[in-house]
């Protein structure tokens, strides 16, 4: 074979650059020859494109070396960027030594038999209140919506009992959280909010939960950490909303209560206002509601679009031009439609009073309510086996007061509304719930071994329905 140096150096015929994949002058080429090289040309091409993207970078400037928290877990995937950053929170936190703790204990309903952990006052807000003195709002969370506790305490006038669920890394996430709200947010926070801690006996805090963050280090005007995603949700963990609902509960120190959700805010003047009318009822000035034993009292609850209401004129105006309904009227009908809803709209009840509006019975057509309401500390305990996840998680408890044939004295100008926006159903509803169904699931096959559990205990009843 004859190969000519010479226009192989200047560029081939068409006189291009030495790397120009064109023919070389005097050479013989085959049809087949010339496809062969076109390919090769593409391959040498693709090799070295490749290379200018992922090995030069480092070969030219240094990159750092895997770090190990990089390495592969056991599973052999590796762990998510969220559960990074959850355990850099961890490590980057400024604690200090805390006040005087217990220890853990078992929750309150399945005890040191169950799955969970509890510390009770992790942080005690700064005032005490007497068991008389007011109503203790008692609500839980998990850290990405610690933020709501702040709006609580400002609308809030008693004491308020905060229940978190801390598995692992979260507890870091809490810990800066709560501490962020107590320094930045509103002087309510410290001053009546007292938080308590539970989480999985087999995924304790990664921190030493006997610390507290130090708020004196913190910078208001940063919102650090707010985008985090959680262990809980990394490892699509349960989150178990009667324990948080018991622990809550068990640890206000009031005697009645008023066990909510964190984004449900209260009406104003409503704990005041309910005590005095307890005062009134205790002087024999209401013999409906002093003969109807036992009772709680419910709180209606309602959302709204835009404006969360002070009082019930503000929120009779907004439900008129459709801007409040009645809490998921486009999800779940039944649950929180009370009876004689609309003459309830239709009266305002006097400015400054929380009267009763009317005692009824949780039974048909209302067998599947699930109100809110304000009660004592002795009321039964909602059930620690079912999640939130799972649904009707309020169900079980709302049967047993039926069992035990427990009055519902509904009131007529406290209520509560959720945090703005009215939810609805969407074609994709189903779609987009489907990651609930082993949850429903179970929870379906516990609902009903805890109905066999209170026949059992109460013997059957016409009057209130299982389902």
């Amino acid at each position: 074979m004859i190969f000519n140096t010479k226009a192989a150096a200047g560029g081939g015929e068409g006189g291009g650059k030495w790397w120009a994949c064109s023919r070389v002058n005097g050479m013989l080429w085959t049809r087949a020859w010339r496809r062969w090289q076109r390919w090769a040309c593409v391959g040498i091409g693709v090799v070295v494109g490749a290379w200018l993207l992922l090995a030069a970078p480092c070969a030219l400037l240094t990159c750092p070396p895997r770090d190990a928290t990089e390495e592969k877990s056991e599973n052999g995937a590796l762990p998510p960027e969220s559960s990074d950053l959850a355990h850099l929170v961890c490590d980057t936190l400024s604690m200090v030594p805390g006040g005087r703790m217990g220890e853990p204990k078992g929750s309150p309903q399945l005890e040191d038999t169950g799955p969970y952990s509890v510390l009770y006052d992790w942080i005690p807000s700064q005032r005490s209140f007497g068991e008389n003195e007011s109503v203790t709002y008692t609500t839980h969370t998990t850290p990405e919506m610690v933020t709501h506790v702040g709006e609580l305490a400002s609308r809030w006038t008693g004491p308020l009992s905060v229940a978190i669920f801390v598995p692992h890394s979260d507890f870091c996430i809490a810990a800066a959280r709560v501490a962020k709200l107590r320094a930045c947010g509103p002087k309510a926070v410290k001053e009546r909010v007292s938080w308590h801690l539970f989480w999985p006996k087999d995924s304790p805090p990664a921190s030493d939960w006997r610390l507290l963050v130090d708020e004196t280090t913190l910078d208001c005007s940063r919102d650090d950490g707010a985008s985090i995603k959680g262990f809980r949700s990394i490892e699509g963990l349960p989150y178990p909303v009667n324990v948080a609902r018991n622990v809550a509960r068990t640890a206000a120190p009031t005697w009645f209560v008023l066990p909510s959700d964190v984004e449900l805010y209260p009406s104003a003047g409503l704990a005041e206002q309910f005590l005095q009318m307890v005062q009134r009822i205790g002087k024999g000035k209401n013999t409906r509601v002093a003969s109807a034993w036992p009772r709680v009292f419910v709180v209606p609850v309602f959302e709204v679009a835009t404006v969360v209401p002070s009082n019930k004129e503000e929120l009779i105006q907004q439900y008129q031009h459709n801007d409040a309904v009645y809490f998921h009227r486009h999800i779940c009908a039944h649950c929180q439609r009370f009876p004689a809803l609309t003459e309830w709209i239709r009266q305002n009840g006097t400015p400054g009073l929380v009267q009763a509006f009317s005692v009824v019975k949780r039974q048909y057509p209302y067998h599947r309510w699930e109100p809110i309401y304000i009660c004592t500390k002795n009321e039964p305990l909602y059930d620690e086996r079912l999640s939130w996840e799972g649904l009707q998680d309020k169900m079980t408890q709302m049967h047993e007061l039926c069992l035990r044939d427990y009055s519902l004295v509904i009131l007529d100008r406290g209520f509560l509304v959720h945090a703005p926006g009215i939810k609805k159903r969407n074609k994709n509803s189903a779609k987009d719930n489907a990651w609930r169904d082993p949850f429903v699931a179970k929870n379906s096959r516990m609902y009903d071994k805890i109905m066999e559990e209170m026949q059992n205990k109460f013997g059957p009843s016409d009057k209130c329905r299982r389902h």
